[in-house]
């Protein structure tokens, strides 16, 4: 997405107002967010991305996941990593989608 648009009208044009600096905070906070949380700092929109960070298969990943899911989990340890799906966005699985 181009926020510049919103940010500028948000502003009156002024990039360095309080309302622009805001909504731009905004967009970049929620931007950041993924599906999954690594270490409770790091975030994933896809497992793809996930993967490669933890150096693990799809697959690997995958089947840790529907355990974790099975097992109504909101975390899971992988490579000394801890890994849990992004409750704060609405996310109550792995891999089921966002209901």
């Amino acid at each position: 997405m181009n926020w510049i648009p919103h940010i500028m009208a948000a502003g009156q044009g002024d990039l360095s107002s309080p309302a622009a600096q805001e909504l731009g905070h905004k967009y970049w906070q929620t931007s950041a967010q993924g599906h999954y949380i690594v270490d409770y700092a790091k975030y994933f929109s896809n497992l793809i991305a996930l993967s490669e960070f933890l150096q693990v298969t799809q697959v690997q990943l995958r089947l840790a996941m529907i355990k974790a899911d099975e097992r109504h989990s909101h975390q899971f340890t992988m490579n000394d990593h801890i890994i849990r799906f992004n409750n704060n966005e609405g996310y109550q699985s792995f891999l089921k989608p966002q209901s």
